[in-house]
């Protein structure tokens, strides 16, 4: 049986799974499989070390890991792990370091099948130019995750008391300055209107929900029912 789990990031909600004994799978826009079982329980560990990564406090994952993949995949993927946290790799290095120099194009299809995103760091693969090419969860998130962690940006969040302070990792919960309220950063209603041209020059980011609720903010009915439920019921009183 397959057990997964979603928690919230800067880059997303991820959808963990594992068996049990080792994890599975990291997707980013994920939805859990047929026969899937939510238990987080299963997945404390692998979310708390994700936690700790987009927080900047974790640089290498100590995981029991199991990729469903090909012998060549498995060998790709290995190799990925090897790429220390803030370096990166070119797909003809990559090739070279599984013993297919003239393979980059069979590397780099096999990088784009991992299955557990940023856990195994294939976002750590760039051109040899050095330009950031091809990733699945789309190129604003590995920019994001190459900046992360070679710690060559900041970002502007928003404080308990309501005023913006730089902080060296990203915020997990973005808002709207003006209606007040907060969500997920993946949040459909909020996307909707930032297609639209909407909401971005009122948008905030907060690095957690307690800093928001602090903040003065309330959360958003649409991504966060249940906290908004509550929140209504509290202020109906």
């Amino acid at each position: 049986m397959t057990l997964y789990d979603t928690i919230d990031t800067p880059i997303g909600e991820l959808l963990l799974a594992g068996d049990g004994h080792a994890l599975t799978a990291v997707h980013m826009d994920g939805t859990p499989g047929p026969g899937w079982q939510q238990d987080p329980g299963a997945l404390r560990e692998p979310a708390e070390q994700l936690r700790a990564y987009f927080a900047g406090e974790l640089r290498e994952f100590d995981l029991p890991l199991a990729p469903h993949g090909t012998p060549f995949q498995q060998e790709v993927w290995s190799a990925l792990r090897e790429v220390p946290y803030g370096s990166t790799i070119s797909y003809g290095e990559l090739a070279a370091a599984v013993g297919r120099p003239d393979a980059p194009r069979a590397v780099g299809a096999a990088n784009g099948r991992n299955p557990i995103a940023v856990v195994i760091p294939c976002h750590r693969v760039i051109s040899a130019s050095g330009a950031l090419t091809g990733y699945g969860g789309g190129l604003p998130r590995k920019r994001l995750l190459v900046d992360l962690e070679a710690g060559q940006r900041t970002w502007t969040l928003i404080g308990a008391d309501g005023r913006p302070y730089e902080s060296p990792t990203p915020g997990t919960l973005g808002g709207h300055r003006r209606n007040k309220g907060y969500g997920r950063l993946d949040c459909r209603a909020a996307r909707h209107w930032i297609a639209r041209g909407h909401y971005v020059k009122h948008r905030v980011f907060f690095a957690d929900v307690a800093t928001a609720v602090a903040a003065g903010y309330r959360p958003c009915a649409v991504c966060m029912p249940e906290r908004y439920a509550e929140w209504k019921r509290q202020h109906a009183a």
